[in-house]
């Protein structure tokens, strides 16, 4: 038997290591290879003579050359890596591509980086290279290599199947055991699924979840929900997201405070108190955290002026609210109005003993 591991490990070994070889060859006869000291990148050879490279000790810059000498920035794309998700959350133009770990087993996101403003001669138009280097920069990540000491993984610790395993399980039994609402509540979630245990025959038909990467840092969320159709489908139940590098509960949301994904980038909040008072409040999910970032908020209250019950306000939090015409609301919400519907996974469906210990 151990002979047999023994075997199992060497093979296995060997294949990792002839594949990263032909990778390599493949790459480094077909393309441009620039490296660093802990990665290279490969350029197709259509851009050569047009690009300057700026390096990092961490990080490799791609430059479009007529666009500096045009005097402008010139910045197509840069890759770099980061050992903590703080040092890039929230950074205009990046999003997570993969990880790298060293032979010590540390980890580093690695990161895309595309410039948010105009890099180029945008009187006289943009170059043709300065294009072609920006398109590169989007699957640039398929070309990436390790060194010797270190070792790349495409699109690593950035899927929701791969990050949430742990947090499904968790509601699964949650489900299945049919929890009391104060149960839920101690474990930071939806009082919700207490509720639908008792109206539904199998609740874990009717609960499910989706993944989906809202504020566009390259790492899936978790949004758990009520499957259910009309009005009600998309509804989320309790919000998680990736905090360095682990799961973390972000919010829960019940029957009178329910939360969708709109406009694909934001959340928004529903709640009402009752016919007389009802409200959406829009919020952006920050990078690694467990924030909810206020954006607008508009609701109807005929508590506080009956004859025109619209207010709108950019300070909701301090509930600092406008006086405004329901037209006026009816224009500036359209935007947010385009949910998410997500056609949800039902909890029923994880029956392997992963998601049943």
């Amino acid at each position: 038997m151990k002979k047999t591991l023994i075997f199992i490990f060497i093979a296995t070994l060997f294949c990792s290591l002839v594949c990263n070889k032909i990778e390599a060859k493949t790459n480094s006869s077909n393309n441009i290879k620039i490296s660093n000291k802990y990665f290279s990148v490969y350029l197709n050879n259509n851009v050569k003579g047009k690009y300057i490279v700026k390096k990092q000790k961490n990080g490799i810059f791609i430059y479009d050359k007529s666009s500096l000498k045009a005097g402008f920035n010139g910045l197509a794309f840069g890759v770099k890596m980061y050992k903590n998700p703080s040092e890039h959350a929230n950074m205009p133009g990046g999003r997570k591509i993969g990880e790298l770990t060293d032979k010590k087993g540390i980890i580093y996101d690695m990161v895309l980086i595309q410039p948010t403003e105009v890099q180029y001669d945008y009187i006289n138009g943009k170059p043709e290279s300065y294009d072609i280097l920006y398109r590169s920069g989007e699957t640039i990540n398929k070309t990436i290599v390790g060194t010797k000491k270190t070792r790349y993984y495409n699109d690593r610790g950035m899927k929701g199947e791969e990050l949430y395993k742990q947090v499904l399980q968790k509601h699964l039994r949650a489900i299945k055991e049919k929890w009391d609402s104060i149960k839920l509540e101690q474990e930071n979630m939806s009082c919700m699924y207490n509720v639908l245990s008792q109206e539904k025959d199998n609740p874990a038909d009717k609960i499910g979840y989706a993944y989906y990467d809202t504020n566009g840092d390259g790492i899936d969320e978790l949004f758990i929900g009520e499957i259910a159709q009309g009005n009600c489908k998309g509804v989320i139940y309790d919000i998680y997201n990736m905090v360095d590098r682990k799961p973390a509960h972000v919010v829960s949301g019940g029957s009178r405070n329910r939360y969708y994904v709109c406009d694909k980038a934001f959340i928004c909040n529903e709640y009402s108190s009752g016919a007389s008072e009802r409200g959406w409040n829009i919020y952006v999910l920050l990078d690694n955290s467990t924030e909810l970032y206020p954006q607008v908020g508009f609701k109807y209250d005929e508590y506080t002026n009956k004859q025109n019950p619209w207010f709108i306000s950019y300070n909701f939090t301090e509930n600092v609210w406008e006086n405004v015409s329901e037209k006026t609301i009816k224009e500036r919400k359209a935007v947010f109005e385009k949910y998410e519907r997500f056609d949800y996974i039902p909890f029923s469906s994880l029956n392997d003993k992963e998601y049943n210990n």
